[in-house]
Protein backbone atom coordinates (compact mmCIF):
# COMPACT_ATOMS: atom_id res chain seq x y z
CA UNK A 1 0.00 0.00 0.00
CA UNK A 2 1.34 3.42 -0.96
CA UNK A 3 -1.57 5.74 -0.12
CA UNK A 4 -3.94 6.19 2.79
CA UNK A 5 -6.95 8.48 2.93
CA UNK A 6 -8.65 9.24 6.26
CA UNK A 7 -12.09 10.88 6.08
CA UNK A 8 -13.26 14.13 7.59
CA UNK A 9 -13.61 13.97 11.34
CA UNK A 10 -10.53 11.81 11.82
CA UNK A 11 -8.57 12.82 14.90
CA UNK A 12 -4.85 13.05 14.15
CA UNK A 13 -3.32 11.46 17.24
CA UNK A 14 -0.84 8.77 18.23
CA UNK A 15 -3.54 6.07 17.94
CA UNK A 16 -4.08 6.92 14.27
CA UNK A 17 -0.39 7.01 13.54
CA UNK A 18 0.47 3.80 15.36
CA UNK A 19 -1.87 2.06 12.92
CA UNK A 20 -0.36 3.88 9.89
CA UNK A 21 3.28 3.23 10.73
CA UNK A 22 3.00 -0.47 9.83
CA UNK A 23 2.70 0.60 6.17
CA UNK A 24 6.34 1.59 5.70
CA UNK A 25 6.02 2.12 1.96
CA UNK A 26 3.49 4.94 2.21
CA UNK A 27 3.98 7.78 -0.26
CA UNK A 28 0.73 9.66 0.44
CA UNK A 29 -1.07 10.25 3.71
CA UNK A 30 -4.16 12.42 3.39
CA UNK A 31 -6.24 13.17 6.46
CA UNK A 32 -9.23 15.17 5.26
CA UNK A 33 -10.22 16.82 8.50
CA UNK A 34 -10.94 20.36 9.63
CA UNK A 35 -11.18 21.86 13.09
CA UNK A 36 -14.63 23.41 13.00
CA UNK A 37 -15.25 24.07 16.67
CA UNK A 38 -13.50 27.15 18.07
CA UNK A 39 -10.59 26.14 20.30
CA UNK A 40 -11.00 22.42 19.61
CA UNK A 41 -8.21 21.05 17.46
CA UNK A 42 -8.21 17.55 15.97
CA UNK A 43 -4.39 17.51 15.67
CA UNK A 44 -2.82 15.96 18.77
CA UNK A 45 0.67 14.90 17.79
CA UNK A 46 3.94 15.98 19.38
CA UNK A 47 7.38 16.69 17.96
CA UNK A 48 8.39 13.16 19.03
CA UNK A 49 5.40 11.68 17.16
CA UNK A 50 6.34 13.62 14.03
CA UNK A 51 9.98 12.51 14.31
CA UNK A 52 8.84 8.87 14.60
CA UNK A 53 6.51 9.32 11.63
CA UNK A 54 9.18 10.83 9.40
CA UNK A 55 11.80 8.23 10.34
CA UNK A 56 9.37 5.35 9.81
CA UNK A 57 7.83 6.70 6.59
CA UNK A 58 10.78 8.24 4.70
CA UNK A 59 9.16 7.72 1.27
CA UNK A 60 6.40 10.25 1.90
CA UNK A 61 5.81 12.67 -0.96
CA UNK A 62 2.42 14.06 0.12
CA UNK A 63 1.64 14.52 3.81
CA UNK A 64 -1.64 16.24 4.57
CA UNK A 65 -2.66 16.06 8.21
CA UNK A 66 -5.83 18.14 8.20
CA UNK A 67 -6.34 21.81 7.49
CA UNK A 68 -4.24 23.84 9.98
CA UNK A 69 -6.60 25.76 12.26
CA UNK A 70 -6.36 28.90 14.34
CA UNK A 71 -6.69 27.35 17.81
CA UNK A 72 -2.89 27.21 18.30
CA UNK A 73 -3.24 24.43 20.86
CA UNK A 74 -0.88 21.93 19.23
CA UNK A 75 1.88 20.22 21.15
CA UNK A 76 4.28 20.19 18.22
CA UNK A 77 6.52 22.99 17.00
CA UNK A 78 8.73 23.85 14.04
CA UNK A 79 10.99 21.02 15.24
CA UNK A 80 8.43 18.72 13.61
CA UNK A 81 9.04 20.45 10.29
CA UNK A 82 12.77 19.95 10.64
CA UNK A 83 12.33 16.20 11.28
CA UNK A 84 10.10 15.85 8.25
CA UNK A 85 12.50 17.74 5.99
CA UNK A 86 15.57 15.69 6.94
CA UNK A 87 13.88 12.28 6.76
CA UNK A 88 11.29 12.60 3.96
CA UNK A 89 13.52 13.82 1.16
CA UNK A 90 10.93 13.28 -1.60
CA UNK A 91 8.26 15.39 0.10
CA UNK A 92 6.54 17.84 -2.25
CA UNK A 93 3.37 18.77 -0.33
CA UNK A 94 2.95 19.34 3.39
CA UNK A 95 -0.14 20.41 5.29
CA UNK A 96 0.35 20.27 9.06
CA UNK A 97 -0.63 21.98 12.28
CA UNK A 98 2.13 23.35 14.51
CA UNK A 99 2.14 25.69 17.46
CA UNK A 100 3.12 29.28 16.65
CA UNK A 101 2.91 30.82 20.13
CA UNK A 102 6.67 30.62 20.59
CA UNK A 103 7.66 30.33 16.94
CA UNK A 104 10.32 33.07 17.02
CA UNK A 105 12.11 31.52 20.01
CA UNK A 106 11.69 28.02 18.59
CA UNK A 107 13.13 29.10 15.26
CA UNK A 108 16.02 30.95 16.93
CA UNK A 109 16.77 27.83 18.99
CA UNK A 110 16.76 25.78 15.81
CA UNK A 111 19.10 28.25 14.08
CA UNK A 112 21.43 28.41 17.10
CA UNK A 113 21.61 24.61 17.26
CA UNK A 114 22.66 22.43 14.41
CA UNK A 115 19.17 22.42 12.76
CA UNK A 116 20.44 19.58 10.60
CA UNK A 117 22.93 21.82 8.82
CA UNK A 118 24.84 19.90 6.23
CA UNK A 119 22.25 17.13 6.02
CA UNK A 120 20.02 16.65 3.01
CA UNK A 121 16.65 18.41 3.06
CA UNK A 122 13.48 17.82 1.10
CA UNK A 123 12.71 20.04 -1.89
CA UNK A 124 9.36 21.19 -0.49
CA UNK A 125 8.21 24.38 -2.19
CA UNK A 126 4.70 24.65 -0.71
CA UNK A 127 3.75 24.53 2.96
CA UNK A 128 0.06 24.84 3.79
CA UNK A 129 -0.24 26.94 6.97
CA UNK A 130 -4.00 27.43 6.57
CA UNK A 131 -5.39 29.43 9.47
CA UNK A 132 -2.38 29.14 11.78
CA UNK A 133 -1.98 32.40 13.66
CA UNK A 134 1.22 34.37 13.22
CA UNK A 135 1.55 37.27 15.63
CA UNK A 136 5.15 38.42 15.42
CA UNK A 137 6.85 41.79 15.36
CA UNK A 138 8.28 43.01 12.08
CA UNK A 139 11.86 42.64 13.26
CA UNK A 140 11.27 38.93 13.88
CA UNK A 141 10.19 38.17 10.31
CA UNK A 142 13.86 37.84 9.27
CA UNK A 143 14.47 35.20 11.94
CA UNK A 144 11.45 33.24 10.75
CA UNK A 145 12.47 33.53 7.09
CA UNK A 146 16.00 32.32 7.90
CA UNK A 147 14.60 29.44 9.94
CA UNK A 148 12.16 28.31 7.28
CA UNK A 149 14.93 28.51 4.65
CA UNK A 150 17.15 26.34 6.88
CA UNK A 151 14.37 23.77 7.24
CA UNK A 152 13.04 23.88 3.66
CA UNK A 153 15.66 25.46 1.36
CA UNK A 154 13.29 25.42 -1.66
CA UNK A 155 10.23 26.83 0.14
CA UNK A 156 8.57 29.73 -1.69
CA UNK A 157 4.85 29.27 -1.04
CA UNK A 158 3.10 29.49 2.32
CA UNK A 159 -0.53 28.71 1.54
CA UNK A 160 -2.28 30.96 4.01
CA UNK A 161 -6.07 31.31 4.28
CA UNK A 162 -5.93 34.28 6.66
CA UNK A 163 -3.36 36.69 5.20
CA UNK A 164 -1.19 36.56 8.34
CA UNK A 165 1.79 34.94 6.63
CA UNK A 166 2.09 37.19 3.55
CA UNK A 167 5.02 39.27 4.83
CA UNK A 168 6.96 36.14 5.73
CA UNK A 169 6.19 34.53 2.38
CA UNK A 170 7.50 37.59 0.55
CA UNK A 171 10.75 37.35 2.56
CA UNK A 172 11.17 33.70 1.53
CA UNK A 173 11.21 34.74 -2.11
CA UNK A 174 13.95 37.39 -1.61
Amino acid sequence: MTSIYCPEGTVVDSNLFSSLLVFRGLVTVFVDTHCYEEGVCTFRLTDDDMRDLSVTLPHLEHLRLGRPCGSNSCNNTVASLSSISTHCLGLTRLEIHFNTRTIVGDMQHLLDGDSGRGSAKCGLRKLVVGYLPLGVRGEDIGTLADGFKAIFPSLTDLTDYSGRWLELESRLCD
